[in-house]
């Protein structure tokens, strides 16, 4: 799946690296750990954004994708921790048995439609060495 929208394109990438690594038999335990602790309040969510960051949004910032404001990512990892959860942990049909490619295809326009949004109120750049927004 290619596009000619750099934006759609990067969501792609990004959702199918997420997915990837959600089942890669290296590192899908502990993306899972990942994706389970991340509804759970505390001290871990700044480490879980900064690994994620590290692990998804660096490498596709250094492809040379613009930078997405700090709420844009939010957004995002929020929508596919989401999908984690219901097809992973949960295991709800009929996501959990979908083919990875039919679930970026249905999981990236959503993405598409976060990094276009707005940036008038939240205008922090997502810095993917610290998980915090910067102005």
């Amino acid at each position: 799946m290619r596009s000619l929208d750099p934006t759609e394109d990067f969501a792609i990438q990004l959702v199918r690296r997420f997915l990837v690594l959600c089942e890669h038999p290296r590192t899908s335990e502990r993306m899972l750990r990942v994706v389970a602790r991340s509804s759970q309040s505390g001290d871990d969510a700044p480490r879980i954004l900064r690994w994620l960051n590290r692990a998804l949004l660096l490498p596709q910032l250094r492809r040379g994708n613009r930078p997405i404001s700090a709420m844009k990512w939010e957004l995002v990892v929020s929508q596919m921790f989401g999908m984690a959860t219901m097809r992973y942990l949960l295991e709800l049909e009929p996501i959990a048995s979908a083919d990875r490619e039919d679930v970026v295809a249905m999981t990236a326009p959503g993405v598409v439609a976060v990094l276009r949004g707005p940036d008038r109120v939240f205008t922090g750049v997502a810095d993917a060495t610290t998980g915090r927004g910067q102005k």
